[in-house]
């Protein structure tokens, strides 16, 4: 059990990564001491307008050629979305700014990081827009150890006609409803994609909410049948509704400032809707909190019901034997003026006067229904 919630409580609290390595260090020296990892994972590249859409993979990390090909091809004729999946290498933003886009140290710095908080800069035309989102919403998944971590981070850069995604390289993928659905949305303005990326996230997060709904009204249900359950699993989940929350405030002054910086008139239905899901999921969690908080309660009076009938079972079963100790105490003492201990029938009277005092206290306490 605390191997278990060891495990559950990196899971939820784990916010930083390496930061003592970090200290005093500028972003270019942590860049090349980054640019040293395998790098893994897979480049998509979405290329689209009114009439047709084409999705370019790209797996193979050790020649990077047919990448930086790709790069050179871009034209104002398409809208562009770059899917980089992978495990937070600098090499592919190095790419990038070399043949595409000339974005600073900084931005390559947060890219490479994934301990981020929810947040957006503008650079002139550029938007750098950070984002988490669960890589998991099935409770039970979660909780096993295949999954490494709940929530990744999920960053896109926005420029023109083009927008760059960079993942963690985790198993999971945000972008499966994307591919579903890009031949049905390929009309639209980039800005709109960016929209649709954002919407996805929050609603992986509901999902992952409707889950957790789910599960503590299991929790609940096993409480008042009196079946055991794991309480760490109730204070994992009561701290990521806390990591939710913080995220999702965050979440919301990224909306509203893109809504004034970034989406144009024709979307502020699209991002009323996005930012209701915001204000909902806020208000989920917080009912969570509080159902937590009553599931806890709950619990731990019903932990006191129990302990309670165990001291009044032993106070009753001490109270029933307490005659028979104080007559058996008595006689024990072999004193020579007690005449019983000469009488032929001593012996049955004295057990006749303790199962009597038994039986008496028997009668009485179910009397009274203590038992």
């Amino acid at each position: 059990m605390m191997d278990k919630m060891k495990k559950l409580a990196t899971k939820s609290i784990k916010l930083l990564y390496k930061r003592k390595n970090k200290i005093g260090k500028l972003p270019q020296s942590i860049l090349q001491q980054e640019s040293q990892d395998k790098i893994q994972g897979k480049i998509e590249i979405f290329k689209f307008n009114n009439q047709e859409y084409q999705i370019t993979t790209i797996t193979d990390f050790q020649n990077l050629q047919k990448f930086e090909e790709e790069l050179r091809k871009i034209t104002d004729q398409h809208n562009y979305i770059i899917n980089i999946d992978t495990n937070s290498n600098n090499s592919i933003p190095q790419i990038i700014k070399k043949y595409l886009l000339n974005f600073d140290d900084f931005i390559i710095e947060d890219l490479i990081n994934v301990d981020q908080r929810i947040k957006y800069e503008t650079r002139k035309e550029l938007f750098f827009i950070v984002v988490k989102t669960p890589v998991e919403y099935d409770m039970k998944k979660i909780q096993e150890s295949e999954v490494p971590k709940i929530y990744e981070q999920f960053s896109i850069i926005l420029y023109k006609n083009l927008i760059i995604i960079f993942q963690e390289g985790i198993q999971g993928d945000i972008l499966d409803p994307l591919r579903k659905n890009i031949n049905h949305i390929k009309h639209n303005n980039i800005d709109f994609f960016v929209y649709y990326l954002l919407d996805l996230a929050v609603d992986r997060y509901l999902a992952l909410i409707e889950d957790v709904e789910d599960y503590l009204k299991e929790l609940e249900r096993k409480i008042f049948n009196r079946e055991n359950i794991e309480i760490e699993t109730i204070y994992f989940i009561r701290t990521n509704m806390g990591v939710i929350k913080r995220d999702f405030l965050n979440f919301l002054e990224v909306v509203k400032g893109l809504k004034v910086s970034l989406f144009k008139e024709d979307m502020k239905y699209y991002i009323q809707d996005l930012l209701d899901h915001i204000y909902k999921t806020i208000e989920l969690v917080d009912n969570l909190n509080d159902f937590i908080s009553y599931l806890l309660e709950t619990y731990i009076s019903i932990l006191n019901v129990r302990f309670n009938e165990s001291v009044r079972i032993l106070t009753v079963i001490n109270t029933i034997f307490v005659p028979a100790i104080f007559i058996a105490s008595i006689y024990g003492m072999n004193f020579e003026n007690m005449p019983e201990l000469k009488w032929k029938y001593g012996y049955f009277f004295t057990l006749f006067i303790i199962f009597s005092a038994i039986i008496s206290a028997l009668l009485y306490f179910k009397h009274k229904k203590y038992i």
